[in-house]
């Protein structure tokens, strides 16, 4: 048997929209909510050389799919002639174990972490928002410009990006789906006043706490899909409600490694698709900051394999 294995060229000819992405998060959502669906919290190592690497794994009942992801990223990779981020999704048969599927593990990690900043957008960002600010300029900004750019009437893209080239290319992009697009040095500038904002920078290239959560205006939106590596954490109670994409996966983490320091997150994406999170006080921020749920690439795994007539 020839082991179906799906490129990014494959993968975007499925034309996946954004909002179908969100739609699959939610349903894995709600069926491990349920008891038909189970995730692992992510598994993590690093190196001295700046490695890092990573695995997630997740199970649905019906179809019965077992979705293992394998990730690295390697910030000495492009010198030698790699992709920066690298790695492979497997999917199995639950029930028998055959391998069903390859996937592309950057074109999945990129649509899966922006749809989880999308679903938590839905909910908590104006919904006429017409600004969107972006620290970063590589992958992630690209696929949560799209992602936003598809949920939200923008109008305006404002860029924080250390790559000039990559700035102005992101910029380009968001002018031909009709927003005006500025790439500015400050990122206080770029977020004051902007509806929605997202930090997307790379964990090797975080320049530190500088970024003041302060700064967010009134009932906006933060993405922080970064973990929020450069924001200040002692001022990230600013945001209410602040969410984690998987609260068991943060509560599984030596106490110095959490995402948010004490008392910790109002609660998770779960809480939020399933209602359990009081609506947010008016004239205040909300945010979620998240390392990567491995519901998410279950449920881009199988939208994938539904799209390409591999599964029901």
């Amino acid at each position: 048997m020839t082991l179906p294995h799906l490129a990014p060229a494959d993968l975007d000819a499925l034309d996946i929209t954004p909002a179908a992405a969100c739609d699959a998060i939610e349903t894995v959502i709600r069926a491990i909510d349920a008891g038909r669906a189970t995730a692992a919290p992510k598994a993590m190592l690093t190196r001295p050389d700046g490695r890092y690497m990573m695995s997630t794994m997740a199970a649905l009942d019906a179809p019965p799919l077992l979705v293992v992801k394998t990730m690295l990223q390697n910030p000495g990779g492009p010198g030698a002639g790699h992709r920066y981020i690298d790695g492979i999704v497997t999917v199995l048969d639950a029930a028998s174990g055959q391998p069903l599927a390859l996937i592309d593990g950057p074109w999945l990690t990129a649509h899966r972490t922006a749809a989880l900043s999308g679903v938590a957008a839905r909910r908590l960002a104006p919904p006429d928002a017409r600004s969107l600010a972006i620290l970063g300029a590589g992958v992630q900004a690209a696929s949560h410009l799209a992602t936003m750019a598809d949920l939200f009437p923008l109008e305006e893209l404002r860029i924080v990006g250390r790559s000039p080239e990559n700035a102005e290319r992101l910029a380009a992009t968001a002018r031909t789906r009709g927003l005006s697009a500025s790439v500015l040095s400050d990122p206080q500038a770029a977020i004051r006043g902007a509806d929605i904002v997202v930090s997307a920078m790379s964990r090797d290239t975080a320049p530190g706490a500088q970024v003041d959560p302060r700064w967010l205006a009134p009932e906006s939106f933060a993405a922080l899909p970064d973990l929020g590596h450069h924001w200040m954490r002692a001022h990230l109670k600013a945001l209410a409600p602040l969410l984690v994409d998987d609260m068991a996966q943060e509560q599984a983490l030596p106490v110095a490694s959490r995402l948010v320091p004490d008392p910790g997150p109002t609660g998770d994406l779960a809480d939020l698709v399933l209602g359990r999170i009081s609506p947010r006080p008016a004239g205040h921020a909300s945010g979620l900051v998240f390392r990567g749920h491995a519901a998410g690439d279950l449920a881009l795994a199988w939208l994938v394999l539904q799209r390409a007539g591999l599964c029901d």
